[in-house]
């Protein structure tokens, strides 16, 4: 055995994870049976077919929704044990999401959809200091006083990222984040996120694009509820991103994709 080799911290762990719906008078079984870990550090893409159970795996992984069977343990927590009010707490301190649509606030500027976040967990002042210095890494002070209205969408997913960011959560899940978003502002999303990694953030995210789908450490592919294959790159980095995406390409395409 190599001594050398270092083992991953496990940040999420999946047994038997089942996930069913009630249609009519039938049910349909979108999760079958998953066991998975995710780990610390890594940039983890899902992707696979349409309707395969990508985005229900990613809400039962988040705990943002409840497995009809099996358990989730995120950061050593046993969120599927856990009660609502638990829950709501856990992800305050723990978790944060990017879903596709922003759900910015209208009636607040880009500080204040920002800020409002961390007021829960730190005095206003630590806040207020933060989320300045968060407009400023991103190349957002300038449009600091500016309503989600008068933001481009590449602006408005930079501010629901720095909202993700202002609480320190350990893990960032993405629920298409570029999905509505133009290429420029799809790149500058993807470029950012990449960054994150790269500082070591963990990200775990669902999309259907090849090109998001290049900026994987470790790629994993659904379909009919079950993780068929995955892929692990390596973090990303600029220079390799036609190498990869042909990867990518080539693994997607053996998959069915």
């Amino acid at each position: 055995m190599n001594s050398n080799i270092i083992k991953k911290q496990t940040i999420i762990h999946t047994k038997d994870l089942c996930k069913s719906y009630i249609l009519g008078k039938n049910g349909i079984n979108v999760l079958k049976n998953i066991n998975l870990e995710i780990y610390a550090g890594d940039f983890t893409v899902i992707m696979g077919s349409s309707g395969g159970g990508k985005s229900t795996l990613l809400y039962s992984i988040s705990s943002m929704d409840r497995p009809t069977s099996g358990s989730v343990s995120i950061l050593g927590n046993e969120v599927t044990k856990m009660s609502e009010k638990e829950l709501t707490a856990f992800r305050k301190s723990q978790i944060s999401f990017i879903f596709q649509s922003m759900n910015l606030l209208n009636d607040l500027t880009a500080f204040e959809n920002i800020a409002y976040i961390g007021y829960n967990s730190a005095p206003k002042a630590d806040v207020n200091k933060r989320t300045l210095e968060l407009l400023d890494a991103f190349g957002l002070r300038e449009q600091k006083d500016k309503y989600p209205s008068e933001l481009s969408g590449g602006q408005q997913q930079r501010i629901a990222i720095c909202r993700a960011l202002i609480s320190n959560s350990k893990i960032i899940f993405g629920d298409e984040p570029t999905g509505a978003l133009n290429s420029s502002a799809g790149r500058q999303v993807l470029d950012t996120l990449s960054e994150l990694n790269k500082d070591g953030q963990s990200i775990v995210m669902v999309t259907h694009d090849l090109k998001a789908a290049t900026r994987a450490s470790r790629l994993l592919y659904m379909s009919d509820g079950r993780i068929l294959a995955e892929l692990n790159l390596g973090r990303y980095e600029a220079e390799q991103e036609a190498d990869r995406k042909a990867t990518v390409y080539e693994f997607l395409k053996q998959q069915g994709w």
